[in-house]
């Protein structure tokens, strides 16, 4: 889906499962729905903490592997989905 070169977008894609499902075209233009919406980071979690001061992630409770759990907000699914080009749906949000 990306190219590789925005590690934030490939981390955001990841977690709303847009690795693993396309989206899909209607009047040319396209769309994708959520599966998921969340990231168990490592011990190593500063790039998602940059996310979350900028408003694009939440940060959740602490996760085993000395990390946290993160999700994308309302405003982080607009921003990728202005990146790639495509609206992301979230019901939650």
């Amino acid at each position: 889906m990306t190219d590789g070169k925005n590690r934030y977008v490939d981390l955001a894609v990841h977690c709303i499962g847009l690795d693993r499902k396309r989206p899909y075209a209607r009047h040319n233009k396209r769309f994708y729905r959520p599966y998921r919406n969340y990231f168990a980071s490592g011990k190593e979690h500063e790039e998602w903490d940059v996310m979350a001061l900028a408003g694009y992630a939440g940060r959740g409770e602490a996760n085993s592997h000395g990390g946290y759990m993160y999700y994308m907000t309302r405003e982080g699914l607009d921003w990728l989905g202005g990146m790639l080009g495509i609206h992301i749906y979230d019901d939650e949000k």
